[in-house]
């Protein structure tokens, strides 16, 4: 038996459960000394989310917890009350015990959950030559806007005026509505093309709690990658765009 402590709760549930629930149902988390880490993909491959969280844990080396239903785990850690717990890892369960309740959640063998063949460190090591800062609230009126463009989900990326620009439209249609809007005075490095993806990226970013996201581009490869850094939590987002 294996105890996995958690400081936090509510970071651990908002931080790491929460954004690896919006892309994929199951997945594997990394139990390691010093970190919580898990790596997943949409279904369609297209998108893929790391999420690190720090946290002491009495393993020597990694432990695999093969999570079936990330929400349903969600779910059942709201239930307590505390924000500082302990977890009893039970080879094919993870149990919970307060003198007022308690819970066991059952985890998938070894296998059965195929972890997605993503090196991470590699993507790192992209060359991502543009870079700019965006607050939640251009996310949140993102999201209110994309209620009027309702015929496409794309986003396009441009620099216009001096700042970083987001056109919500389709231009491979005729006659669809357009929204653009500034997002960003704060870049660096140039984008010499319009470059766009799909927009429920933005949608999973807007349930995510955080006050910057930090986003990086590389226009050759038409690969992004969204960054945010919160209570001491990473949690890195990797999305691939198209052409039109």
């Amino acid at each position: 038996m294996t105890k996995l402590k958690i400081d936090n709760k509510s970071a651990l549930i908002n931080n790491f459960l929460s954004p690896i629930g919006k892309l994929t149902e199951n997945t594997v988390i990394r139990v390691r000394p010093e970190e919580y880490n898990a790596i997943s993909t949409s279904s369609d491959g297209t998108l893929i989310v790391n999420c690190t969280i720090p946290q002491k844990s009495e393993v020597q080396d990694t432990m695999f917890l093969n999570i079936p239903d990330i929400n349903k785990l969600i779910k059942v850690l709201g239930c307590i009350n505390d924000d500082d717990i302990e977890l009893k890892f039970n080879n094919n369960n993870l149990e919970y015990k307060s003198p007022n309740m308690g819970f066991k959640y059952h985890l998938l063998e070894d296998g059965i959950i195929d972890p997605p063949s993503v090196d991470i460190n590699k993507i790192k090591k992209i060359d991502f030559s543009f870079k700019f800062d965006v607050d939640i609230s251009m996310i949140n009126q993102l999201i209110k806007a994309s209620t009027f463009t309702t015929e496409t989900n794309k986003i396009y990326f441009h620099l216009q005026d001096g700042g970083v620009c987001v056109t919500l439209t389709d231009k491979q249609r005729h006659n669809v509505d357009s929204y653009t809007q500034q997002i960003s005075t704060n870049y660096t490095g140039e984008l010499t093309k319009d470059l766009a993806m799909s927009f429920e990226t933005i949608r999973i970013l807007s349930t995510i709690r955080f006050e910057q996201l930090s986003i990086h581009v590389n226009q050759d490869l038409n690969v992004f990658i969204f960054k945010i850094n919160t209570q001491g939590s990473e949690i890195m987002i990797v999305s691939s765009g198209y052409v039109g």
